[in-house]
């Protein structure tokens, strides 16, 4: 291989230094929404949605830049393969072919007929949410020799919730096992692992056994998946609840913090019943705390998101004037930073927090997935938006409602977003907080 160049060098520092500022950088620079970046002799092929042209309305779903992104996001897997790519930047390694190959399929099945079923998650997630913060705030407290009533030291806000996070989805999937083990079997395999409803123990266990039941998966499989649900299901979900409460101390106002108090009593309160009926939200307003939850998104976004290895030659735009060539081997990558922070498409403050902004409380002006384009787009749209959504929404009210949080900083010594790890931004440093429970 080729020594890395000058360029290469550069682009790659330059990425590691500040990648969305890279990429706006790039995409301003080279007038395209289509550009290669190469990062230490990594090649990518850069596609954005936007554009830079004057006289193109690009905040318009007919702007042709988006219809290039359009049509290549809804290509065949056997043209452009996001299972391929995946798997060679190090999933394959890490996950495995079956999560790699066959899990995103899983999960996505199983939430599709568990929310066809109830309309959400709120009861069992608040209850399993709740017991995880409890746990390891009381063993954060042991470890301080604290009292209850006190307020202890956690040194990284983010930290603390993905690690709640995660062990309530352990705990979960720890709980089940358990009753099964310590029950006799005559009671434990129809009750605890081939469960009459999704109430008794939840859409993945469920679907588990009903698949092994059938021949259709192997428990060396489903437990291969699990490992692939805890990775999706703690990672992402569990940032954007720390950022999004940090965002709302941070910038929020005070009529809009006042609001998602009020909001996350409301949702405490409601979601603590398991009995309460399906919910349609697609006609309801949309809350001050989700509102709050989609713009930390949308300010958070990856830099680099989606990715699809090409495996056909294809021409996108074919016929036009913007049309591009796509060959086998080449690397696609979808940029979901540079859209969320284009002025065209957000106005001039688009790199503001404002949760009131138009696109999250007016009904006609509720952005699509290009160009709020957080959970990607097309065929392998995030199937976890949903759960995702609910886990921000819950975890918020449980350290509004349960907890009192306070920064150790003052506001102006919080360090800023980072984009540099291939997850929803993070934070350029620790961010310490006291926190007691109420």
């Amino acid at each position: 291989m080729a020594a890395p160049t000058t360029s290469m060098i550069r682009d790659a520092l330059d990425y590691q230094k500040n990648p969305a500022k890279f990429l706006l950088h790039k995409s301003c620079s080279s007038g395209s929404s289509i550009f290669d970046i190469n990062l230490a002799g990594r090649n990518m092929t850069v596609m954005t949605g936007t554009c830079h042209d004057d006289t193109c309305a690009s905040s318009k779903s007919s702007c042709p830049h988006r219809e290039l992104l359009k049509q290549a996001m809804t290509l065949p897997e056997r043209i452009l393969s996001a299972r391929d790519a995946v798997a060679d930047v190090g999933f394959l390694y890490t996950l495995g072919a079956n999560n790699v190959y066959r899990g995103t399929d899983f999960h996505k099945r199983c939430i599709k007929d568990y929310m066809n079923e109830n309309g959400d998650f709120n009861g069992g997630l608040l209850n399993a949410l709740r017991e995880s913060y409890r746990v390891v705030i009381e063993a954060e407290r042991f470890k301080q020799q604290q009292a209850g009533d006190n307020s202890i030291s956690v040194d990284d806000l983010l930290n603390l919730v993905r690690l709640a996070t995660l062990r309530a989805i352990v705990d979960s999937i720890e709980a089940a096992t358990a009753a099964a083990a310590v029950l006799p079997a005559w009671i434990s395999v129809p009750l605890i692992l081939k469960p009459q409803d999704y109430g008794e123990i939840g859409p993945w266990l469920l679907k588990f056994r009903q698949q092994c039941d059938d021949g259709s998966l192997t428990l060396e499989v489903a437990s291969e998946f699990v490992v692939g649900l805890l990775f999706a299901a703690a990672k992402n979900p569990a940032i954007a609840s720390a950022q999004t409460l940090l965002f709302l101390i941070l910038l929020g106002t005070d009529e809009h913090k006042s609001k998602v108090q009020t909001e996350a009593e409301q949702l405490a309160i409601s979601s603590h019943s398991s009995s309460q009926p399906k919910r349609d939200t697609s006609t309801m307003p949309m809350s001050a705390l989700r509102q709050s939850c989609y713009e930390t998104l949308r300010l958070t976004s990856h830099s680099i998101g989606a990715l699809r290895k090409v495996k056909e030659e294809v021409v996108l735009g074919s016929g036009t004037s913007h049309a591009y060539k796509l060959c086998p081997r080449q690397v696609v990558a979808v940029s979901h930073i540079v859209p969320s922070l284009d002025q065209r498409l957000w106005g001039k403050d688009a790199d503001k927090y404002i949760p009131s902004r138009e696109e999250w409380t007016v009904e006609r002006a509720r952005p699509d997935e290009y160009k709020f384009s957080t959970f990607s787009q097309g065929h392998h749209r995030c199937p976890g938006q949903s759960l995702a959504l609910q886990i921000m929404e819950l975890t918020i009210s449980i350290l509004l409602v349960d907890y009192e949080v306070t920064l150790q900083q003052k506001k102006e010594m919080v360090p800023g977003v980072c984009f540099e790890r291939a997850t929803i931004a993070q934070r350029k440093g620790n961010v310490p907080i006291y926190i007691r429970s109420r």
